[in-house]
């Protein structure tokens, strides 16, 4: 599907404004269609899989959840996206990523308020198959819409 200048603003708002409570009506208003084009859009993004869902960006410091880990792995990279989609449902475990490469290519956000449940979730997933090389507390995530174009053609700036 070929993304037209309503989609890619509508992504970069989305993406952008993750957490603030942004409504249709509020992107309706900001790219000047009405509230059901942005609605109707929204819904064929879903349907043809480029918008996956809308997750809230936590910090789990600030939520009393002291321990926040990024594991480092390998897996058979003939079993990564099979590996990776059984790792998601460990108890614990928030994220996982997908890497090209042949080593260290499938990387595991993980969550708890123990180092208990910690050691567990790593058993769990050495168990599966799956080689932790490297374990590193996580403290804190940035990012930033990737679609510089809408940002342009929404009417904003870095300087905002």
């Amino acid at each position: 599907m070929k993304l037209d200048e309503t989609d890619r603003k509508i992504l970069y708002l989305l993406e952008k404004e993750t957490g603030t409570g942004l409504t249709h009506d509020d992107i309706a208003d900001r790219i000047d269609v009405s509230s059901s084009t942005v609605t109707n859009r929204i819904q064929r993004l879903k349907a043809d899989e480029i918008l996956e869902g809308f997750q809230p960006q936590l910090n789990y410091e600030k939520a009393g959840i002291p321990f926040h880990i990024l594991f480092v792995c390998t897996v058979p990279i003939e079993r990564r996206k099979a590996l990776a989609e059984e790792a998601i449902d460990v108890d614990g475990v928030v994220e996982t990523r997908e890497l090209l490469t042949g080593t260290r290519n499938l990387h595991v956000e993980v969550v708890s308020q123990d180092i208990d449940t910690i050691e567990e979730c790593s058993e769990e997933l050495e168990s599966l198959g799956i080689d932790i090389e490297q374990s590193d507390i996580l403290r804190r995530e940035n990012s930033q819409p990737f679609n510089h174009l809408a940002e342009e053609m929404v009417g904003e700036s870095k300087e905002e």
